[in-house]
């Protein structure tokens, strides 16, 4: 899990992270960060903890499934070393 004071969006928005957030933290505002190219490609949230959200997206990308996550990994020829997962708010 990736940990900061705040990010920036692709188009260089700065945004401020509210709360500490961990793992285990439920009901959880959360950014998709891909190391590679340095930039966060998605924004959610979940009800479960972030390392189930986590497991999830990892999943979901290695069936390939049809969502910007998996797409922005694909097109771009990422490993799965480049994606994080950091929270934002909960």
């Amino acid at each position: 899990m990736m940990e900061a004071e705040k990010f920036s969006d692709t188009y260089g928005k700065t945004f401020n992270v509210r709360n500490a957030v961990t793992c285990k933290s439920t009901n959880v505002v959360y950014a998709v960060h891909y190391e590679r190219c340095k930039i966060v490609v998605y924004v959610g949230e979940t009800g479960d903890t972030l390392y189930q959200r986590h497991l999830l997206n990892l999943s979901r990308i290695r069936t390939r499934h049809n969502d910007p996550v998996t797409e922005h990994f694909y097109t771009n020829v990422h490993s799965v070393a480049d994606f994080l997962v950091m929270g934002l708010e909960k």
